[in-house]
């Protein structure tokens, strides 16, 4: 990811990130009359950057955006290089689903280890440490979105599955988070969008990245 763009309409100071030997760039729109207290970041990706010879330009993500609404609730929305097909061919190196996701990085000590991978010993990288996680699913079959409260996992409990609204238009892939369904979170958090593919059941480590936010997670902190 290369650059970072923050607006609110009170919005005041900057972010500032530091993305593997690289540094982000943002800009901060100015404040206008609005008075509503939406609060929208985006981040930028290089086209043509995708990973384990990802050669599917729908899994190459070039944006994405991540919306707070007044009520607290958060819409989603993530752009390819290309529009996603209706019928996407499931890759090589992903014969199960691909996954379109957003990871959210609340911020806890460790950090949960386990569902929807295996995690018995393995690499806990890229989006992995996230607690929170929404996404967009196609199995050869369906579409559907779905969030994975992840927190649980930290006292020895289940993850929470809960389906969520989404839509494909084009490139365009949203979905929308309620306030009630993520629950109580940090003011400034963490996130990024990572897109990848399951050659194996889901809760395994069959899990091949395609394309990642590079940076680790962008700052949210309205």
């Amino acid at each position: 990811m290369r650059s970072i763009t923050m607006s609110r309409t009170l919005l005041s100071g900057a972010l500032a990130l530091g993305a593997l030997g690289a540094v982000a760039a943002f800009d901060v729109a100015p404040a206008t009359a609005d008075p509503s207290p939406d609060v929208t970041m985006t981040v930028y990706d290089p086209v043509g950057d995708t990973l384990n010879n990802t050669k599917a330009e729908f899994q190459d993500v070039v944006r994405a955006r991540l919306t707070k609404t007044a009520c607290g609730d958060f819409k989603l929305l993530m752009e390819m290089a290309v529009p996603i097909p209706a019928a996407p061919t499931l890759p090589s190196h992903g014969k199960s689903e691909i996954w379109w996701m957003w990871a959210f990085d609340l911020g806890s000590t460790p950090v949960p280890r386990g569902y929807p991978w295996q995690e018995a010993g393995s690499d806990n990288k890229f989006g992995r440490p996230a607690e929170f996680i929404v996404y967009v699913s196609w199995d050869g079959t369906t579409f559907a979105g779905t969030a994975i409260d992840r927190r649980p996992l930290l006292t020895g409990g289940e993850p929470i599955v809960t389906p969520v609204p989404f839509s494909i238009d084009g490139k365009i892939i949203e979905a929308d988070l309620a306030s009630a369904v993520i629950g109580e979170i940090p003011a400034g958090f963490g996130w990024g969008p990572y897109v990848g593919s399951w050659s194996g059941q889901v809760g395994t480590e069959a899990f091949h990245w395609a394309d990642y936010f590079e940076a680790g997670f962008a700052v949210f902190n309205p």
